[in-house]
């Protein structure tokens, strides 16, 4: 019997440690599980930082067009006023009717360009000395 009960107290110790290594075991998965919530809970909030800061930067990108889209059509709209303007308003006057005139002459033999020549004549010399 005292061997019986020598081979309980063995089974018994094995049990122990069976146990002892379980709860061990699971304490360290309690704690691995843990530390990888919240390495999960820091990437979600570096995402959703991420996820603002691209919907700001897609707003500023939107914003950008506007104002570009806004200048352009403020240009177009007041290109008259501009110097641009009345350096191509010169530049017609003095010399881009005359080279339609030419084209005219030289594409349309048949035309009769006289007439518009007479009407839009060659810019005078003292147009020309303003350049």
């Amino acid at each position: 019997m005292t061997k019986q009960l020598d081979n309980a107290n063995a089974a018994q110790k094995v049990a122990a440690e069976a146990l002892e290594a379980a709860n061990n075991e699971k304490r360290r998965l309690t704690d691995e599980a843990k530390s990888r919530e919240e390495e999960m809970s820091g990437l979600r909030e570096e995402l959703a930082k991420s996820e603002k800061g691209k919907k700001e930067a897609e707003d500023g990108r939107k914003e950008v067009e506007a104002r570009l889209a806004s200048a352009e059509a403020d240009f177009v709209a007041n290109f008259h006023n501009t110097e641009a303007y009345t350096n191509f308003a010169d530049y017609f006057a003095r010399v881009g009717h005359q080279e339609v005139l030419t084209a005219l002459r030289n594409d349309h033999p048949e035309l009769d360009v006289k007439s518009l020549e007479t009407r839009f004549p060659p810019p005078d010399a003292e147009g020309e000395e303003g350049d």
